[in-house]
């Protein structure tokens, strides 16, 4: 059986389309998420059932692509690495200063108007923003460890072993940031403890770990549809598994199971990685089964265009969408929304970021085609 799926050298090392539509599709679903939890608004039923369930991919479908894209990469060296880290970290800072400038944009004007609450929360809006570590440094930290790995030749088990080893180790040593100015500080990026830290290295690494992997594996796959038939029972059962003792431990309340997975999701134990790596890879059969995979394919329908594009431009998209909330929450005089008014900000965000990410690349696709006009040798 297992010969009839794999080769003893790597033939599978095109593209793999399914995971191109699965972040696109989570894209979406970030839009709506955030656009709840950006405008600090009160969240309604149908909001937290979303949430709950992306909680089992969500954050981890980027981390555990990005580790088995790196098997892919034509940029795989431990040097190119290094680069993509640094590059990351930047991109969170820069990204923070536009966040902080959308936030407070209209503050000389409506500063007079504010509440006593509203002010707190813009206190405590400036005190995040300006430090704020999400997907883009956590993304930039695990390049760096990648490199690391890269240079050392590490085998794949050792990757597996890592992965493992983080997951069980990341509770005992979350929040034991040293005392020390500064190097506390920077510690507390990498394990947490803080408003302003989204997701953390510490938690994470493993999907990036665990990604890398399940790629060199996955590159020796000569029959994908046979070892998705295989991967997909096994998904299917760990899945199953961990709703019902999730159900059974906490039972139904939305507002309840709600906090319950903020913990948890941003905190994943080694279970919770492993089940979260069963749905996406779940996800990731369906997409197989349902739509042709391909990377030769084009998608003759809008909706998987827009889901190819999401996820060809997904930085753009995961930078600029939450300038449209912070923006809206300003001209709010930072108070929450009405869950009714934050679906119609998603539609207005979607709308303003297509405009935005399209625009941007319509214009470096002009200059790199002047650029090539001008370089061409009459």
């Amino acid at each position: 059986m297992l010969k009839s799926i794999f080769a003893k050298e790597e033939v599978n090392t095109g593209r793999q389309r399914e995971f191109d539509y699965l972040k696109g599709f989570l894209m979406i679903l970030i839009f709506i998420i955030h656009a709840f939890q950006g405008t600090l608004s009160p969240k309604d039923d149908v909001m937290r059932i979303i949430y709950i369930f992306n909680s089992m991919s969500g954050a981890a479908v980027f981390i555990f692509v990005l580790g088995f894209g790196s098997t892919y990469s034509r940029k795989a060296s431990a040097g190119e690495y290094v680069k993509s880290g640094i590059r990351f970290v930047i991109y969170q800072y820069l990204n923070n200063a536009a966040y902080l400038a959308a936030y407070l944009l209209p503050l000389p004007f409506i500063f007079r108007s504010l509440s006593e609450t509203s002010r707190d929360t813009l206190a405590l809006g400036i005190e995040i923003y300006g430090q704020y570590t999400n997907i883009f440094f956590l993304s930039g930290i695990i390049y760096l460890v990648l490199a690391l790995l890269k240079k050392l030749n590490a085998h794949t088990l050792v990757y597996v072993i890592l992965g493992t080893v983080l997951s069980v180790a990341a509770p005992f040593v979350y929040g034991k940031a040293p005392d020390i100015p500064v190097l506390g500080y920077l510690i507390r990026l990498l394990i947490g403890e803080a408003n302003f830290v989204s997701f953390t290295p510490l938690y994470f690494l493993s999907y990036a770990l665990f990604g890398v992997a399940f790629g060199r594996i996955f590159r020796k796959v000569k029959d994908k549809k046979k070892f998705y038939l295989c991967l997909l029972p096994i998904c299917l059962v760990i899945a199953a598994v961990w709703w019902v003792i999730f159900f059974v431990q906490y039972g139904f309340d939305l507002t309840y199971l709600y906090s319950v997975v903020n913990v948890t999701y941003t905190h994943p134990d080694l279970w919770h990685v492993v089940a979260s790596m069963a749905h996406i890879l779940l996800m990731a059969c369906i997409i197989f089964f349902v739509i042709d995979p391909s990377p030769k394919a084009q998608p003759k329908n809008p909706i998987s265009k827009q889901l190819l594009y999401y996820n060809k431009h997904i930085s753009k998209y995961y930078a600029l969408h939450m300038l449209t909330y912070l923006l809206a929450s300003a001209l709010h005089f930072y108070e929450p929304f009405d869950s009714w008014f934050c679906w119609l900000l998603t539609i207005l965000c979607m709308v303003t970021t297509e405009i935005m990410v399209r625009g941007y690349n319509m214009v470096c696709d002009k200059r790199k085609a002047k650029k090539q006009e001008g370089t061409k040798v009459p």
